[in-house]
């Protein structure tokens, strides 16, 4: 009995045993197994996301010069400024008259990190058309052009260029041109316009702005234009416009567009205003007619001769402060009149005109007389108007900058017949 006891533990330990090895711990192997594979796949999952989302790419939206029919074609701009590989497959663009529209890469485009790189999007922009841009890269993300709806007639930043030092008796031409195939630019004062490979601007002596300082020093001659420009690499360059035509580069410089609006100093070279004046009398030997006298009371016959003007401050001069403009008669034949007051301009800018008038009270003292050889009714003025003024910006004194002389005649009208005296 107790040997068969024996023989039945020996048999269920065997039993144990043998379920030990072939059940338990297999599936304890499976089980680790299984938890490898799922700490694995966990941990590349992490890792997948720690790189997406440590992913990083720089786009941008440009495009060329347009070709006869006007069509332009899109380039992207592309950075990797993250310290993993970025792989793009595809670009999405969305157009305003095509849709959304796919491009796949059977060739994806790899960047390193801190590479930059341009490339050309099998992809054509009607002259009527916008589009914006998408880069799709393999771990699944999207990054979207700021460039959005760029197109031939609408280019999405500003290149701002400020001319200092100008001459003030001189013509300005600022050019901007694309570097390479990237790029296209369009006048600034344009409106709806097709860019184009180059554009230029001229910036003549009226348009120089002068800006006062808060601190009441000079004004400075200063020029300003703008365009319009797609992202890319362009030359801006000076150029001095001679008064018989010929040209001088004076200062260029070369800019990147990439991310928005560009600021471009340039400078001349200095030289001295020419200022000039002109003074236009509204007619030369003009007559007045003065009511005629009477002799009791004894009153001769006066009136007034008013005289109009234009004055006209030159395109190359500078601008000029406290203008006065003033009449002096020069000689009064069988009259007497005296000057009236001048007229003052506080700010003249080239090119500005001003008009006004002087108004000068005369009297015919000779009009009647007992003895008719010494009656003279009627007369002549002879007089100059002269302007002088102070330079805004040199501070020059311009004294008599220019003087016209003028003669205006006074016949006095009776009730029958109006009388002149002529010398």
């Amino acid at each position: 009995m107790s040997r068969s006891k024996g023989v039945s533990t020996v048999v269920g330990a065997a039993i144990f045993v043998a379920i030990v090895f072939t059940i338990i711990f297999p599936l304890m192997l499976y089980l680790n197994t299984l938890h490898d594979l799922y700490m694995r796949e966990a941990s590349s999952r992490l890792s997948y996301e720690v790189e997406r989302f440590n992913e990083k790419l720089e786009i941008h939206a440009s495009i060329g010069q347009p070709d006869a029919l006007n069509r332009t074609t899109l380039y992207v701009l592309l950075h990797n400024p993250s310290q993993l590989e970025v792989k793009i497959v595809a670009f999405y663009i969305e157009s305003k008259q095509r849709g959304i529209v796919p491009i796949e890469l059977s060739n994806p485009i790899v960047l390193a990190p801190g590479a930059g790189m341009s490339y050309h999007v099998p992809f054509t922009i009607g002259p009527d058309d916008e589009v914006t841009v998408k880069a799709v890269t393999a771990r699944g993300r999207s990054y979207t052009a700021p460039e959005t709806r760029i197109g031939p007639r609408h280019l999405p930043y500003i290149l701002f260029v400020t001319v200092e030092n100008m001459s003030l008796r001189k013509w300005y031409k600022v050019n901007v041109v694309p570097d390479g195939m990237i790029g296209c630019v369009s006048p600034g004062s344009s409106l709806n316009e097709i860019c184009s490979g180059t554009a230029s601007y001229v910036i003549v002596p009226p348009a120089i702005l002068r800006l006062h300082k808060f601190n009441h020093e000079k004004p400075i001659p200063i020029g300003y234009a703008f365009f319009h420009v797609a992202p890319g690499s362009y030359t801006v360059s000076l150029l001095e416009i001679e008064q018989g035509g010929s040209s001088k580069l004076v200062d260029h410089v070369r800019v990147n567009v990439t991310d928005g609006d560009v600021h471009v100093l340039l400078k001349s070279e200095f030289g001295e205003p020419l200022t000039t004046m002109t003074v236009l009398l509204a007619s030369n030997n003009t007559v007045t007619l003065i009511a005629n006298g009477t002799l009791i009371p004894h009153h001769p016959p006066e009136g007034d001769v008013v005289i109009p003007f234009t004055i006209s401050l030159g395109n190359m001069s500078e601008p000029l402060e406290n203008v006065n403009i003033s009449l002096s008669i020069t000689q009064a034949h069988s009259l007497t009149a005296t000057s009236p007051p001048a007229r003052t301009v506080h700010y003249m800018l080239p090119s500005e005109s001003y008009s006004s008038f002087f108004i000068i009270h005369v009297e015919d003292p000779d009009w009647w007389s007992f003895i008719p050889s010494l009656s003279h009714p009627g007369g002549w003025l002879e007089y100059k108007v002269t302007v002088s003024g102070k330079g805004s910006y040199t501070g020059n004194i311009y004294n008599n900058l220019t003087t016209v002389k003028g003669r205006s005649y006074v016949c006095v009208a009776g009730s029958l017949t109006t009388r002149c005296y002529l010398g």
